[in-house]
């Protein structure tokens, strides 16, 4: 009976560290390549609501997300993480700073008011910051460094949007040396140069799903090679990104 109860009392004792043991905290730094995408419109430039001798129906003239389809640049990212693996699954957090933007876009090219030769342009700029849980389930393989994996997570991303657009008309024709004086009188009217149309900053509920392997190097080191879905829904415009990671992770 006192061997019994004494193997009780040790198996008490040492069950909850064995259980702590296969809790391993880890952190990670990542490199993201992303190609961002989304249903929102460039800037549209709506000549007949320009009154020529009044600067401020300029504003009027351009409207925010009613022109033709955007086209982000690919962009690099970059993450943090910080997790818990116990067994095959793994729960994170993860913070990532993104950034996307499209080459300046021709929206008009010709006689403003049938007499001001000028080039109109817009380029949109999106900053997102991320910040997501995120639980990922390994797939342990015998006898190999790789270790293949599956997850999915949920956040909040905030998103600073601006949209510009650039109006250039020849320095020529603003000094007067091309065409009449009137002709010069009328483009200095003319908010020539770089405006802001729109500049917004939200915060939005956002979600990802993802894939990858990981490499370990050691009981410590792992290479952390990945795929993942971003998206959310910004005013109504779904807004995504696909996205190819390489990673570092530092298990302790």
């Amino acid at each position: 009976m006192k061997k019994t109860f004494a193997l009780l009392m040790a198996t008490t004792m040492f069950a909850p560290a064995a259980f702590a043991a296969e809790i391993t905290p880890y952190v990670g730094l990542g490199i993201v390549l992303d190609k961002a995408g989304t249903t929102a419109k460039r800037v549209k430039f709506n000549e007949n609501a320009i009154n020529i001798m009044n600067p401020e129906t300029f504003e009027e003239a351009f409207v925010a997300n009613a022109g033709s389809d955007m086209d982000f640049d690919m962009a690099f990212a970059g993450e943090i993480t910080a997790g818990i693996k116990y067994g095959n699954v793994r729960g994170e957090l993860e913070v990532a700073i993104r950034s996307a933007s499209e080459d300046d876009y021709e929206i008009f090219n010709g006689l403003l008011a049938g007499t001001i030769p000028a080039e109109l342009e817009t380029s949109t700029s999106v900053q997102h910051n991320s910040y997501m849980a995120n639980v990922y389930y390994d797939f342990a393989i015998s006898d190999s460094n790789w270790t293949p994996y599956i997850g999915a997570g949920i956040g909040f991303g905030t998103y600073k949007q601006k949209a510009k657009v650039d109006i250039d008309i020849d320095d020529a024709v603003l000094a007067g040396l091309l065409g009449d004086p009137l002709t010069a009188a009328i483009a200095k009217k003319i908010p020539v140069g770089e405006q802001t149309v729109a500049d917004d900053t939200l915060t939005e509920f956002e979600w990802q799903v993802g894939l990858g392997a990981t490499y370990s190097f050691n009981e410590d080191w792992a290479l952390d090679i990945g795929y993942r879905f971003n998206s959310s829904t910004v005013e109504e415009e779904f807004v995504y990104a696909h996205e190819v990671k390489i990673g570092a992770r530092y298990l302790f």
